[in-house]
């Protein structure tokens, strides 16, 4: 098969990442790729550093205006020339052999059109391994994942700087959702894994920073728009735990912000039971104990622990 990627890298305000993040991309032992950086108006130096490079595999579009996340990956996927679409961000990084796992995992499954592989995540210096729930499969091995929301109902199998996929694919669900800005991964997953399957690599491939504050998706979401997943519901029982599992994190993430009143509207859609009894106790818990339990999660992930409510 004569394989080819396109590599999107959408790029805000990360000059003291984005070079490590491209050098990933040159140390691959697959070549056959081009590189496709989208400037969504970045206000420091991270566009010049990528002009001094100077490398003729990288091509460059600008956004006018800044734009969000979803329209910045959408401008790649519309220029990019190759069949198959892969996602970087540009504080994250690829091993040295993420292409050929991807490309080795195309001609096992040719008839497939997502693709991706585990990763690691990188907490302010600390690797740490996410928990997920495919432990009756062997690390190294691949195969296909026929029901993606059975096994994402807590830490995803995988990131968008980890996945590849098929140009037509994606022009068949339309890309990303333009009008949403956060949790923008939640909705194309939705999209994307109620109409196809996921052709998974159960290796380490890439690596996540997590700790990152300057970039197309920020911490603080007061001028972000959420996806509405209630529009999905009803299509499958895992879909709709999936669902109602995010809609839980964003009405959490709404009480950190001390925007109760959303957080309390949202509550009144979620059926509780869909959720686990930690995860029904930590919806009622008062915004006090639960920024309080918060802060003990990050001290422990400052200590390499991982603690989660799934």
């Amino acid at each position: 098969m004569d394989i080819k990627f396109s590599i999107v890298v959408p790029l805000y305000n990360k000059e003291g990442y984005v070079l490590s993040t491209l050098n990933s991309i040159f140390k691959q032992t697959f070549h056959n790729y081009e590189i496709i950086v989208v400037n969504d108006a970045s206000t420091d130096n991270s566009l010049q550093l990528v002009k001094e490079l100077n490398d003729k595999r990288i091509r460059i579009i600008e956004n006018k205006k800044n734009l969000g996340l979803s329209a910045t990956r959408n401008a790649g996927i519309l220029n990019a020339k190759n069949d198959y679409i892969a996602f970087l961000d540009a504080d994250d990084c690829w091993h040295t052999t993420f292409l050929e796992r991807i490309a080795s995992l195309i001609e096992e499954f040719p008839d497939e059109g997502v693709f991706a592989t585990y990763y690691e995540e990188n907490f302010n210096g600390k690797i740490l391994s996410p928990k997920i729930k495919i432990a009756n499969h062997k690390k190294g091995t691949s195969f296909l994942i026929k029901n993606f929301f059975e096994l994402n109902m807590g830490r995803l199998i995988l990131t968008q700087s980890c996945l590849v996929v098929k140009k037509g694919v994606l022009e068949n669900i339309n890309g990303y959702n333009a009008f949403v800005t956060f949790a923008e991964d939640i909705d194309f997953y939705i999209r994307c894994f109620s109409k196809y399957n996921l052709a998974y690599h159960y290796e380490t491939c890439s690596l996540l920073n997590t700790t990152v504050t300057s970039s197309l998706t920020q911490s603080n979401t007061l001028d972000k728009t959420y996806p509405d997943l209630t529009k999905k519901l009803g299509i499958s029982v895992e879909i709709d735990k999936f669902i109602y599992f995010y809609m839980y994190c964003f009405c959490q993430r709404l009480k950190l912000e001390k925007r109760l009143d959303e957080s309390h509207k949202l509550l009144e859609e979620i059926d509780i039971k869909y959720l686990n009894i930690f995860q029904v106790v930590l919806l009622y818990l008062p915004y006090p104990l639960y920024k309080l339990l918060i802060k003990f999660k990050k001290f422990l992930m400052h200590l390499g622990v991982q603690f989660s409510t799934y």
